[in-house]
């Protein structure tokens, strides 16, 4: 079975439990917008992770199917509120919540998301104390990626942006939550904090990853791949890892064109292929393509301590997925 395929499988339990948890009530309005973006798609690569992490450390993974129902339910109701911030108007290839619904709307529904995704967490099957420790431990999580976030918004008002300044955003903003799904599901499947806390910072470390080989997929895929904009944070002006890296390396005349386009708002089509262009020659796209591989060295040591096996080897192909997938 190929990886998809098999990562799909692992998700089906995730899939009916969103359903159920998001089947439209009233008020109406609300729950469609609820379950808008979580039903329209989506790799579903946290809570496969959470999943994965249960079984991996010799757990049950139908005891972690809410914990990581609620992942993905913070998972999307990130992406709603993104999206109302971003002006982006399409997610997962359809409307996004906003373009939808309206701003009012999608915002109360993101918020409700929020508040859900903590009641999903005290359906899991473990102990009171555990129920506690997690749902303490998401929250905490949560905080943190409003932190991320508003560390990315800044970022858009400033000219200069260092890559540990970066990389710290994107541990918040994104990779927490990949950490947040190994700590949990291993929790859940029985593993001690110091396990738990292991798998979490590999997860950690390969979010970043994620979040940069993301960030090189907004700038070279094709819009009907990504399901959204291609070039989005070049239009808006966002610096990421590429950016940072493309205006420390290109040649004096590059570098001002680069920031005039950044600069200049609601760039053209022809502007982004631009920036792309000054990217590839300054060496800041292949150099971006190295690094998210390079959070992959420290995988194989963690998981070798663990039982050969189909959890062990799909835990390790999905974390080589995140940083090498075309999407």
């Amino acid at each position: 079975m190929e990886l998809k395929a098999a990562l799909a499988a692992r998700a089906a339990p995730v899939e009916t439990a969103l359903r159920e948890y998001l089947r439209v009530r009233e008020p109406e309005r609300l729950y469609r917008a609820m379950a808008h973006i979580p039903l329209a798609g989506g790799k579903r690569l946290r809570p496969v992770m959470a999943l994965l992490a249960c079984e991996l450390v010799g757990g049950d993974s139908a005891k972690a199917v809410p914990y990581a129902t609620a992942l993905e339910t913070v998972h999307n109701f990130t992406l709603v509120h993104d999206d109302v911030m971003d002006e982006d108007d399409l997610r997962h290839g359809v409307p996004s919540a906003h373009a939808e619904f309206g701003v009012a709307t999608a915002i109360n529904a993101g918020d409700a998301l929020f508040a859900y995704a903590f009641e999903m967490v005290t359906d899991s099957d473990c102990s009171d104390a555990l129920r506690a420790e997690l749902v303490r431990h998401l929250a905490i999580t949560v905080r943190e990626i409003a932190e991320g976030q508003q560390m990315d918004l800044d970022f858009e008002e400033r000219e200069t942006v260092a890559p540990a300044e970066y990389l710290e955003m994107v541990r918040l903003k994104t990779s927490i939550l990949f950490g947040s799904a190994a700590y949990g599901g291993a929790r859940i499947g029985g593993a001690d904090a110091r396990k738990a806390l292991e798998l979490r910072q590999m997860a950690i470390d390969v979010g970043l990853g994620f979040q940069i080989w993301d960030d090189y997929l907004d700038t070279t895929a094709p819009a009907e791949t990504l399901g959204k904009p291609s070039g989005s944070d070049i239009r808006q002006g966002k610096r990421t890892l590429l950016v940072i890296e493309a205006l420390d390396r290109a040649a004096p005349d590059d570098r001002a064109r680069l920031t005039a386009i950044l600069d200049g708002g609601d760039s053209s089509d022809a502007e982004v292929a631009e920036a792309v262009a000054i990217m590839e020659r300054s060496g800041a796209l292949a150099a971006c393509r190295e690094r998210a591989n390079g959070y992959l060295q420290g995988v194989r040591d963690t998981l070798a301590k663990y039982p050969q096996g189909e959890p062990r080897q799909l835990f390790e192909a999905l974390l080589e997925y995140m940083v090498t997938r075309r999407y």
